[in-house]
């Protein structure tokens, strides 16, 4: 068969595979097709925005508070850094990927005398000594990536929360490409401060940072010696102008409410739809489901004798990080996936970007109509590159899980 045949000229765009944003399910995009709604008039913050806010409590697996940011899973991690942290605070933060990395950054803008936890990329972390930095430098905070989307590494937070509650810290968690994919349960662990986005496992599109603060969170905000030096990501801004006193806010029963910042509206109605459709499909069966086609994608990567980046005893259910075959560059892989058949997949990131790829099971994409599809599309892409594989097996492999879950 002609090696200049493109599978992919008559796409409108790749099929996303990558680990966010996701595929959206056609009644999250139907929301977004709407006429405007108006962000401050009363409508929207009752019958848009508070059953969206109540709804995403219950994914939290949460009593606490949970707001919206316009931005990303970035804002959602600066806005909940500077509404707790001021200048001089200590804070220890793991740093296990390029995201930890990140969260490091954000601490030190705030100001926080950061203590950094190193840990080798991919590789599982030392609880004991953990616990013993966490007694040596007593931190005001500890700050974890639950999922570390630039290894594809599930690291044990509610371990992690333990460690901080022994100490008397906050516990603020990353759950960006964990949440609604991975159980994580706010309340149970402990976590103070759980800071996600919108574009990944939650199934809606790219545009909100998402807050969930307990009441320890909030505690810590109203005791501030400093004001945040934001408003706009302070989140007691919340507290203060939005929520009411029946629900432990400051607005007296029948005042106006006002935002902090202007919520996008059909973002909002975008994320109410994929929460209704999240908690329709029960939080149970949503783990059971990402597990079982994470499992199948190893199953097929296996089968093409790819070996995982992370130890596979910390593997992640929603992002897998796989080494790409000596002297093939991942680089050109995604290129020739994305150009030929249509499927985008990621590369690693930083100084496992040239030899590592990250494939997305989040969301819809979790499931045998996206996950045997890659597959196939990168056993011919590596043939391509000069990689020898027997044609079909790692789609046969895949099967066999997914057959054996049914």
């Amino acid at each position: 068969m002609p090696q200049t045949i493109n599978w992919a000229q008559y796409l409108t765009r790749p099929t996303l595979m990558i680990p966010g944003p996701t595929e959206l399910a056609f009644p999250v995009i139907q929301a977004m097709n709407a006429p405007p709604s108006v962000q401050y008039d009363a409508s929207f913050d009752e019958k848009v925005l508070e059953p969206t806010l109540l709804g995403l409590r219950e994914v939290f697996q949460s009593r606490g508070d949970v707001f919206l940011l316009p931005g990303s899973g970035r804002t959602a991690l600066e806005a909940g850094a500077t509404s707790v942290i001021e200048p001089g605070d200590r804070v220890i933060v793991v740093v296990a990927g390029q995201f930890g990395s990140l969260m490091r950054e954000i601490m030190v803008r705030a100001g926080a005398e950061v203590t950094e936890f190193a840990v080798e990329w991919g590789r599982p972390f030392d609880l004991a000594r953990l616990a013993a930095e966490a007694e040596r430098v007593r931190p005001r905070a500890i700050h974890l990536v639950h999922n570390e989307t630039s290894t594809g590494a599930t690291y044990p937070a509610e371990a992690v929360g333990k460690i901080a509650r022994g100490v008397g810290a906050l516990f603020l968690l990353d759950t960006v490409s964990a949440i609604a994919g991975i159980d994580v349960r706010s309340d149970e662990w402990g976590v103070d401060l759980n800071m996600t986005g919108s574009q990944k496992c939650l199934g809606a599109p790219l545009g909100l940072g998402v807050v969930g603060v307990s009441d320890r969170a909030w505690e810590a905000m109203e005791r501030r010696r400093t004001r945040a030096k934001s408003y706009a990501y302070d989140l007691l801004q919340w507290r203060k102008t939005w929520m009411p006193e029946s629900r432990g806010g400051r607005l007296p029963a029948g005042a106006a409410r006002s935002q902090p910042v202007s919520i996008p509206t059909h973002l909002t109605a975008a994320m109410r739809v994929a929460v209704e459709l999240i908690l329709a499909e029960g939080l149970p069966h949503r783990f059971a489901r990402h597990a079982v086609a994470a499992a199948a994608l190893r199953a097929g990567l296996g089968a093409m004798r790819l070996d995982l980046f992370p130890d596979p005893s910390i593997a992640s259910n929603t992002v897998t990080c796989v080494r790409t075959p000596p002297g093939i560059d991942a680089r050109a892989v995604v290129s020739t996936m994305r150009d030929r058949y249509g499927i985008l997949i990621g590369t690693g990131l930083d100084k496992i970007r040239a030899d590592t790829l990250r494939i997305g099971t989040m969301s819809l994409t979790a499931s045998p109509l996206y996950i045997l599809p890659t597959l196939s599309a990168l056993e011919l892409t590596l043939r391509e590159h000069g990689g020898k594989y027997e044609p079909g097996a790692s789609v046969a492999a895949a099967q066999s899980i997914f057959a054996d879950a049914s």
